[in-house]
């Protein structure tokens, strides 16, 4: 019989770890709201934040929560929580330009690192 359990349970086991393995990693930070894209002014999700459900293809006459700051070439970092990419440009005339994609469910604390720090302008989900 206790052959029988140890063998139970390892199965168990087994099939707890690989479904363990196999659920999608979220992002969910509490920094930005569920099932929101969210750019930030500084690295590190610092500063003004800018919150997004949709795209906004022009972020020339948005800015950072509560101040005159404009987002337009002013984003550091990113958070995706959508369970789809964004894309971002650096055009806001015709939302082309230089790219950056973030991934679902994801984050970037620093966008110096793919070149594209404060070179936000448009905003289209995927």
């Amino acid at each position: 019989m206790r052959r029988m359990t140890a063998v139970v349970s390892s199965v168990l086991l087994g099939i707890t770890a690989v479904l363990a393995v196999a659920s999608p990693a979220q992002a969910d930070n509490p920094a930005c709201p569920a099932d929101r894209f969210c750019l930030f002014e500084h690295d590190n999700f610092g500063g003004g934040r800018a919150v997004f459900n949709g795209d906004d293809s022009d972020l020339r006459n948005n800015y950072w929560g509560g101040t005159n700051r404009p987002v337009h070439n002013g984003a550091s970092s990113m958070i995706n929580n959508k369970s789809v990419s964004v894309s971002l440009r650096s055009d806001a005339s015709t939302c082309a330009g230089d790219s950056y994609t973030a991934l679902a469910e994801s984050e970037d604390r620093d966008f110096t690192n793919n070149s594209f720090d404060n070179e936000a302008s448009c905003v289209q989900v995927n």
